[in-house]
């Protein structure tokens, strides 16, 4: 009989449904939900997975027929469970959609961040749409995260223009601090004075020479009679 049945398969059948379980930290579920289980549903819709399950506690089991839309799906979870980190720069970046405040760029699948107006360039703007246009896709850098898990991305931070600036002010700044003289320098210049010679022990000084001669002058001048008048 062993002969005869055929040996096991090595890999399994691309038929079979596929069942993937995965970990998220417990307060990202709600990100993969969405409001009213919008974004869960776009995920299935985009991916064409079967069913994606949460838990409390932070697990999702994904169900699929095929392998190609089980890796998007987890590709897109863990874009939007990705814990960004300030400083961090994307590329090739595309603009979503475009409000009067500024542009939300989509940093990764499913993950949009908002680059205000006043860093989408290093020139004034009076509208995003002035510069920029859906579909575009600019380099952003992440600057703030703000307490709702909000990404604030900034476009001008990557600029040339930003960083010349930046690096002039630098020099400009080193420049002044080497041409202020220290404060204890300018103490010792204004209490500098010029040192005097001394005088010789053997010679009198000028206040003693004047005390002789006036000791001298009374003793030669004549003492007076008693009844004169004063």
């Amino acid at each position: 009989m062993s002969k005869c049945s055929p040996p096991p398969s090595k890999a399994l059948s691309q038929y079979a449904p596929l069942i993937h379980v995965m970990k998220v930290k417990p307060n990202k579920v709600n990100l993969i939900i969405g409001s009213g289980g919008k974004t869960i549903k776009s995920i299935i819709e985009e991916t064409g997975v079967d069913a994606i399950d949460t838990g409390d506690d932070g697990t999702v089991k994904i169900t699929a027929r095929d392998l190609s839309s089980l890796e998007k799906s987890k590709t897109i979870i863990a874009n939007l469970t990705m814990v960004p980190k300030v400083g961090e720069v994307y590329r090739n970046c595309e603009i979503k959609s475009i409000a009067p405040y500024g542009a939300f760029v989509e940093i990764a699948p499913g993950r949009e961040g908002l680059c205000h107006i006043s860093e989408l360039s290093s020139s004034w703007l009076a509208k995003a749409e002035d510069a920029f246009k859906v579909g575009d896709r600019i380099d952003v850098k992440l600057i703030e995260i703000n307490d709702k898990g909000q990404l604030r991305l900034s476009c001008k931070a990557l600029l040339p223009d930003a960083n010349q600036e930046s690096n002039s002010k630098q020099q400009t700044s080193g420049s002044t601090k080497e041409k202020t003289p220290l404060k204890d320098d300018v103490i010792k210049t204004i209490t500098r004075r010029p040192k005097r010679k001394k005088q010789s022990e053997s010679e009198p000084s000028g206040a003693e020479n004047a005390t002789t001669k006036t000791l001298e002058k009374s003793s030669a001048a004549p003492a007076t009679s008693q009844g004169s008048e004063p």
